[in-house]
């Protein structure tokens, strides 16, 4: 785990100042990987000024008295989008409805920070939050406050909490009855209150919409395979969404829950563990984003194996994980565009291998590195800011030393990050 101290953070933001608007300089690059043109391009410079690259190729016109990085044996590639990232869970210290509750807004804010800044090292300069641990709006305040420049972050999209029905995924099931229950999210049923818990969350800055639209796997007593949700109240939240011109997207592990959701016109599906071809070729024909986010069930099984997680979740990762490569795999075959999601209930360090997991599924390691940088670009409607590298585009640049189109596992050595021209990390 990456250790981070006041004076560590203090150095990222000196790095961070050496980008800084007015700045000119020349990254000179062994390679970079163009990611909408699925090619390799040798012996590349790209010059940026302020926040943008402005010029690239085998040779630019860079300016007297400009800056200089040398990545002449490196890999370059876009910034990284993980499209669901959690700041503030930890399933290692304890379940979900143990470590929630205990744990103030507060708490999470800083813990969100350190994670936030953890992310970003790894080379995710755009994260999005679909939903997360706290029972007020920190995911807004620490947004806002890296926007201000208060901080070194990610870019951050988020969906403050989850709408989640009685007794589903985003309640803490074990509560006994005569105690006072504080959900994860919005604990909302039938129409008028899921269309409410919409507007609160627009009402205090939300980017994105979640909806606990079935069980799932981290939480305690709830059905994976079923749908926690009838069709008019997924018809509402959508509209409702839409309305204020936000995005939604529903965590769905059953074929039911993930049909009724698409059928209303929710942008994307998290997960997708148990769909149904029917389903799959419906969310193609829709134009429907998937975020698999892989690694996490691998990582709650083997954790289960050494006793790291509750039985209970144990039995829900190994009853999804039997059909989750399935789903990715009908994904793939029909052209539903996937994005990169990490779902990191686990140490923030080990995110990048999200990159690897999907490796392992999907055989087009380009396929693997676009889910994590374009695709994650278009659904978030950054596509003519960011998520490749090219000229008129942010500065979102990372590095590593071997090429993860070879192995994808190579994505996981980043050592240069730079987020709107600034550097934040260089090893090199």
């Amino acid at each position: 785990m990456m250790k981070f101290s006041l004076l560590i953070v203090g150095a990222v933001l000196a790095l961070a100042s050496l980008g800084a608007i007015g700045a000119t300089t020349e990254i000179h690059c062994g390679y970079v990987l163009d990611v909408e043109a699925e090619k390799l391009l040798s012996d590349q410079r790209i010059l940026v000024r302020d926040d943008r690259i402005i010029a690239m190729g085998p040779a630019v016109d860079t300016p007297a008295g400009a800056g200089k990085i040398d990545l002449s044996d490196r890999y370059c590639a876009p910034g990284l989008m993980d499209a669901h990232a959690h700041l503030f869970f930890d399933i290692t210290r304890g379940t979900v409805d143990q470590t929630v509750p205990t744990q103030s807004s507060a708490y999470k804010a800083l813990r969100g920070l350190k994670n936030a800044q953890i992310l970003l090292r790894s080379g995710f300069t755009t994260i999005r939050i679909p939903g997360d641990g706290d029972l007020h709006y920190a995911g807004i305040d620490l947004r806002n406050a890296i926007n201000r420049g208060d901080f070194v972050g990610p870019r951050m999209f988020v969906a403050p909490h989850a709408i989640s029905a009685l007794g589903g995924h985003g309640d803490l099931n074990t509560y006994a009855p005569d105690l006072v229950n504080k959900p994860l999210g919005f604990i909302a049923d039938g129409v008028d209150e899921v269309r409410k818990a919409v507007r609160k969350e627009i009402k205090y800055g939300a980017d994105w919409i979640k909806v606990m639209a079935s069980g799932g796997v981290i939480s305690q007593h709830d059905d994976p395979e079923v749908s926690t949700y009838s069709q008019a109240e997924f018809n509402a939240m959508a509209e409702e969404a839409h309305r204020h011109h936000k995005k939604i997207t529903a965590h769905a592990h059953s074929d039911a829950a993930i049909r009724m959701a698409v059928e209303a016109g929710f942008d994307s599906i998290e997960h997708a563990t148990l769909v149904s071809e029917k389903t799959i070729k419906l969310m193609a024909k829709k134009g429907t984003y998937y975020i698999p986010t892989l690694y996490v069930i691998d990582w709650i099984i083997e954790m289960g194996r050494k006793g790291g997680v509750s039985a209970d979740n144990l039995e829900k990762a190994k009853l999804v994980a039997a059909r989750h490569s399935r789903s990715v795999n009908m994904a793939y075959k029909h052209g539903v565009k996937m994005v990169l999601g990490t779902d990191p209930v686990f140490p923030m360090d080990q995110a990048i291998r999200e990159f690897n997991a999907m490796a392992t599924r999907i055989p087009n390691n380009w396929y693997v590195l676009q889910a994590g940088t374009i695709h994650g670009a278009e659904l978030l409607g950054l596509a003519e800011e960011t998520g490749s590298l090219k000229v008129g585009k942010l500065a979102d640049i990372v590095a590593m030393e071997k090429n993860p189109i070879a192995a994808m596992k190579n994505i996981e050595q980043i050592g240069f990050v730079m987020k709107n021209g600034a550097v934040v990390r260089n090893d090199y």
